[in-house]
């Protein structure tokens, strides 16, 4: 059994090692979205600040790592942020957990065992009464004292998210790499670490999360916007001296980039781009994604970023810049629309809708913007928060 497999894990190193991270050619072009590779990027006014959430420790008593060993790979990986979520407790945070580690900033939340599924409670001090009350009175909980919360793995088999009449959710996981890919390949996963490389493993694994990132969109349609992120759910399990899966990959399998004012970083400016949206989500095993842009614009200037609220009107477009070429897909209310491949992409907007981007590297997933919504003429429409 454990032969099978060699072949695919030599011909993925050798393909991995001789691409790299090698951009793509022949960018093609379409009639909605033109492919621009010679304008200047305008500023947006933000930083892009990367960093990894939902992780797990001895605090959760399921996991081996250690709070000190998230935060020694966090440094080593240069991460701005980390928000660890144990189950059910903010232990840490009673501890003294919470604040600078070297170079990142470490936040603490918890993973709350809701009846209807898990739910991401961020800036919280106080846990919930989760045996007592419903999901949505946890919810409501999270929001009275002042935080704000995720759907977690909406399709974990062993806890689905089951209530999707719930309001008041700030969003949702968009990508879990912990069960949207590594639960299909427990058996697989352990093979291969006798034989080859972690690294080749984990690329050939990863795929587009399809049913997350729909029922994201169908919560968009629900509440108007909802706020996508990606999560790790990185516990480090210890066997005979080997961990499975490290911190060190799960942080590179999938990391949440922020967008803040210029300055040093707070707890604050953290919580307010994951609420207002201003945030994409990547997975950076073989490139990273740091600087990718996705904003609104008119006539050259600006009016939003991922996660802002623009009026819909003539000369309307939309701007994407990645630090290397990939394959673009541009998603509206949910449906796939058009296509290309290269480094930058302008979009003519010719109709108001939520438009999203999904960026792939090789047929693998790479990068997932939140959305810019477009309203309607005359409708009301909240200011860019910078």
């Amino acid at each position: 059994m454990i032969y099978r497999f060699l072949p695919t894990a030599a011909c993925l190193l050798l393909t991995v090692t001789m691409t790299g991270c090698a951009m793509l050619t022949h960018p093609r072009t379409h009639a909605m979205g033109q492919l621009d590779t010679a304008a200047d990027l305008p500023d947006d006014g933000y930083e892009d600040r990367v960093g990894v959430i939902h992780i797990h420790t001895t605090y959760s008593h399921d996991a081996h790592g250690k709070l000190e060993d998230v935060m020694r790979v966090a440094n080593a990986q240069r991460l701005d942020y980390v928000i660890i979520t144990e189950h059910n407790t903010l232990q840490p945070l009673r501890d003294g957990w919470q604040g600078w580690h070297g170079a990142s900033l470490l936040l603490v939340g918890m993973e709350i065992s809701a009846k209807d599924g898990h739910y991401l409670a961020f800036n919280v001090t106080q846990e919930i009464d989760r045996e007592r009350l419903t999901t949505q009175q946890v919810i409501d909980a999270v929001n009275r004292q002042g935080g704000f919360g995720f759907i977690a793995h909406p399709y974990f088999k062993r806890a689905p998210w089951r209530n999707w009449s719930v309001s008041s959710v700030t969003g949702i996981e968009g990508y879990n790499v912990a069960h949207d890919t590594l639960d299909e390949h427990w058996v697989r996963l352990g093979l291969w670490l006798l034989t080859t490389p972690a690294e080749p493993f984990y690329y050939s694994i990863i795929d587009r999360p399809y049913d997350p990132l729909a029922a994201w969109d169908a919560l968009i349609r629900r509440q108007g916007r909802a706020v996508g992120i990606g999560s790790t759910d990185a516990h480090e399990i210890r066997v005979l001296g080997v961990k499975i899966p490290p911190y060190e990959h799960m942080f590179q399998l999938v990391r949440t980039h922020v967008l803040t004012p210029p300055g040093p970083l707070t707890p604050e400016q953290i919580y307010a781009a994951l609420t207002q949206g201003h945030t994409y989500f990547s997975v950076e095993l073989a490139a990273q994604a740091g600087g990718f842009t996705f904003l609104a614009q008119r006539d050259n200037t600006i009016l939003g970023v991922m996660g802002d609220e623009v009026p819909f009107g003539p000369d309307l477009q939309l701007v994407a810049w990645l630090p290397g070429a990939a394959e673009l897909v541009l998603v509206k209310d949910g449906r796939a629309v058009d296509r290309t491949t290269g480094r930058r992409w302008t979009i003519p907007v010719t109709a108001p809708g939520t438009y999203r981007l999904e960026a792939m590297r090789h047929g693998k997933p790479w990068i997932f913007s939140n959305p810019i919504y477009v309203r309607p003429a005359g409708e009301r429409v909240d200011s860019p928060k910078h």
